[in-house]
């Protein structure tokens, strides 16, 4: 259904935004809007006439003058008063108003590749969206008067910011606009899930999404309505026993008519999501439907530069999605660490794709079937698991960022903190600053960086105490640097403000002042995050007075913040950060530094023991509970930061390496830290070891225990080792599991052994491309690696032992030095084979 903005149903109808867009042939921006009585999506499309436009800093005359000759597609020119806030000042501007977005920027005599412009590279469809004071994943209810949010009243909303302690009234009002769109209600969007499936006449070639020369042969379809369905065309001689199936196999002698099945399938859906769609399955479905015929009124695919979507759903590409490393860490804790969807299924579900031993093409009807409804039925339940987790955290984190869903699921997290602040900036009227503006007037860092390569002084590290340690509890800072923020004012218009008076008021360890006349935008909002997050949604997270649905959408909320605040200074220190600011990002560090310096002083000054720090945490040994309450309300009344307890180890084991250690947390986990054993890519045979390791570790309880855990160690070390030197391994064992990136062709700077592993499988004819895991053996030829593959031959002989020994020694040294032990002492005391280096080679 596609109506304009004026052409409201009944009064009351309430509409779910989940995306916007640009309709170049039409002339206009567009809605998605969720129906919740119909639970269908309609298009509507702008009617007030806004337009496409930028500023520059020319005069209206000179402005005309300079792009004369595109003056049928200027529609006016005129002068606007905007807020200079990187120059603390008003400011009056040339806007200029054009006819379409492509005039102001996107192709050869634009207006931003003629003259100097502001605001000239923001997609149309966010301009729309801030200019509206729109917000996707927001309910709205339609009336006569337009879209009006559905959020809770600003009265509520002040009512629970004022639980939150320390809060200004100019922050009070900040939190509360925060929760007021934190707390408005979401109702479920319908969703499914698509994977299609393509013919190739040549086995190792991958279908040409731009082309669409092949036919598509099955499209699976898993929706929440109920829909298990797999679309199959029928092809040569045909047989199908759909016996055991718990889904819908529907056949056709038509593709065309198959293709037109499965849009009108995918039409009942508000929420489509793939793997990988952005870059195959849709772009080729919607140049395949062209190809065969099938019109625009069909065929509601639209691609883009950036991925593809629907005209009447939303699209979720969960690649790009879990590629996101904010989301890897953050949401899920780290718990997938491969990117294709075996590896993520695995991780996040406990089972895989429907392993097959044949290309696509030469399955039986019945085996593709199998296959394609596994896959589409895997990313069903990514998106179901954990009470529809994706689905929430995606629509919480459009509330956020301001972006629609498929802009939010395809760029990463720098690019959710940037439209926000773009569409704080629009709402109070603020210039948006060009990058090289702020590195003018700002200036550079004044500190040396210790690290070479790294623009300023970064974080403090407290040197470990190598050895054992009982009793140790971490005390951390909770979200520092957002706190950091917020307390100091930082920002980029307030940082070397243009005040006398404010010259005084110094950061600690560099030539920085901070303005103390005016709020800073990126403190206020960073700093109005973090306190409805600590203040708010995580402890009524886990409130058992608090119904159980309503503490899961509490988690979902603050698992959302946490994401944002946890990237928020690394953004702000990004030099490809549009409103990158060499102080601030260094001035941030530089408070992390003093508070974590002050904290290291108060610890002592108590008579407490650190044995390791690291940011923004403090490893304390033996720390009673007076010493560790003195310290919280320290933290609390002098630095106006929250301490709190993180974790407690029964002990902890530290090497002399920094962010290397492992412990056993009171709660029965062993917690590894930066340990080679511990990292995914390792050999199978070094991660056996290590888990096995792991295993006994959590056995101990008691000093004395350690004595019987090095004995075991000893003959652990010693048995592997000599299993390696007499080659009584499996070749498999010793493979290395590395993801590529991006194709083989395109590595051109450095080759790693992974790289070349897969270029010596693509010479042979297997099919390699990025995200695919390659598996690879060290081995002594002048390659150095060997791909482990049906197709490539690999003798026990072959191996480089020598490389997989030290290897070995560096998996199991890390632990061994904090036992005061050393790898090759052990290996040289049980050695059962003794062989010269010679024969190694």
């Amino acid at each position: 259904m596609q109506l304009g903005l004026d052409e409201h149903l009944q009064a009351g109808d309430r509409l779910l935004l989940l995306s916007a867009g640009y309709d170049g042939e039409k002339g206009a921006a567009y809605l998605k809007l969720l129906r919740r009585d119909t639970g269908r999506v309609e298009v509507r499309y702008d009617d007030s006439g806004h337009l496409p436009y930028c500023y520059t800093d020319l005069s209206p005359q000179e402005a005309l003058e300079a792009l004369k000759d595109l003056g049928d597609s200027i529609v006016e020119v005129g002068e606007e008063e905007k807020f200079d806030a990187l120059r603390l000042k008003k400011v009056i501007l040339t806007k200029i108003v054009v006819r379409d977005p492509l005039t102001v920027g996107g192709r050869k005599n634009s207006v931003r590749e003629r003259i100097k412009t502001w605001e000239s590279d923001i997609p149309y469809h966010l301009n729309y969206l801030y200019d509206k004071g729109l917000i996707c994943g927001i309910t709205y209810k339609d009336s006569q008067n337009g879209l009006t949010p559905e959020t809770l009243s600003v009265e509520e909303a002040r009512r629970l910011a004022s639980q939150i302690k320390k809060l200004s009234e100019s922050d009070l009002n900040e939190v509360a606009s925060w929760i007021t769109i934190m707390e408005a209600e979401q109702f479920e969007p319908p969703y499914c899930a698509l994977d299609i499936e393509v013919y190739s006449p040549i086995a190792t070639r991958l279908p040409d999404p731009s082309k669409a020369e092949d036919p598509v042969i099955a499209v699976s379809i898993c929706g929440s309505d109920g829909r298990r369905e797999v679309f199959m065309l029928r092809r040569g001689e045909f047989s199908l026993d759909t016996s055991g199936f718990d889904f819908k196999v529907s056949l056709y002698e038509s593709e065309e008519k198959m293709l037109e099945d499965v849009f009108e399938a995918l039409s009942n859906y508000a929420i489509i999501a793939t793997f990988n769609g952005d870059q195959f399955d849709l772009p080729y479905l919607h140049n395949r439907a062209k190809r065969l015929g099938i019109g625009k009124e069909k065929n509601r695919i639209v691609v883009g530069r950036e991925g593809a979507s629907f005209i009447n759903a939303a699209h979720i590409d969960l690649y790009s999605l879990f590629l996101n490393r904010s989301i890897q860490i953050y949401a899920f804790d780290n718990k997938y660490r491969e990117y294709t969807l075996e590896a993520i299924s695995q991780a996040l579900l406990g089972k895989g794709k429907i392993q097959i031993e044949r290309p696509i093409s030469e399955l039986s009807p019945r085996e593709l079937a199998t296959y394609s409804f596994g896959d589409a039925l895997l990313v069903y339940e990514l998106l179901s698991n954990n009470e529809r987790l994706i689905i929430r955290l995606i629509l919480v984190l459009c509330r956020i960022s301001r972006l629609p869903i498929e802009d939010l699921c395809r760029h990463g997290v720098s690019g959710w903190i940037k439209n926000l602040l773009y569409y704080e900036h629009r709402r109070r009227g603020w210039l948006i600053p060009r990058p090289e503006e702020i590195l003018q007037e700002k200036g550079m860092t004044t500190t040396k960086a210790i690290i070479e390569g790294k623009k300023y002084r970064g974080a403090i590290v407290v040197d470990p105490i190598p050895g054992i340690h009982f009793d140790v509890k971490v005390l951390d800072f909770a979200s520092l640097y957002p706190s950091a923020l917020k307390r100091w004012n930082l920002s980029y218009e307030t940082i070397r403000c243009p005040h006398e008076e404010c010259r005084s008021n110094i950061v600690p360890e560099t030539g920085h002042w901070v303005c103390t006349r005016k709020r800073g935008l990126q403190s206020q909002i960073i700093g109005s995050l973090r306190d409805i997050r600590v203040g708010i949604y995580k402890p009524r997270s886990s409130d058992p007075n608090i119904p159980r649905e309503k503490r899961m959408w509490y988690d979902v909320i603050q698992k959302a913040l946490k994401v944002f605040l946890n990237a928020s200074y690394g953004v702000f220190g990004f030099e490809e950060f549009p409103l990158y600011c060499p102080p601030l990002a260094e001035s941030t560090a530089a408070i992390g530094r003093y508070v974590f310096s002050q904290a290291i002083d108060r610890v002592k000054e108590l008579g407490g023991t650190i044995i390791y720090g690291d940011t923004d945490s403090l490893f304390l040994k033996n720390t009673d509970e007076r010493t560790l309450k003195s310290l919280i309300k320290w933290a609390d009344e002098i630095l106006g930061l929250d301490l709190e307890v993180d974790k407690e180890y029964v002990y902890l084991v530290l090497s002399q390496r920094k962010k290397n250690y492992l412990g056993l947390t009171v709660k029965g986990v062993v917690d590894v830290k930066g340990l080679t054993g511990k990292k995914r890519h390792i050999f199978a045979l070094a991660h056996r070891l290590f888990e096995q390791m792991v295993e006994e570790l959590k056995q101990i309880r008691r000093p004395e225990d350690f004595e019987k855990f090095k004995g075991d160690l000893i003959e652990l070390i010693r048995e592997s080792y000599n299993k390696l030197i007499n080659r009584e391994f499996e070749v498999s064992e010793l493979a290395f599991s590395v993801m590529l990136s991006k194709s083989p062709e395109q590595y051109t700077k450095t080759t790693p052994p992974h790289v070349k592993a897969a270029q010596k499988l693509a010479a042979i004819g297997v099919k390699v491309g990025s995200g695919d895991i390659i598996q690879y053996v060290k081995t002594k030829d002048r390659l150095g690696v060997t791909p482990l593959h049906p197709r490539v031959e690999i003798n026990k002989n072959q191996v480089d032992v020598e490389s997989y020994v030290e290897y070995l020694k560096g998996v199991f040294q890390q632990v061994l030095d904090s036992l005061d032990m050393d790898f090759d002492e052990i290996v040289s005391g049980g050695k059962t084979v003794k062989r010269t280096l010679d024969e190694f080679l």
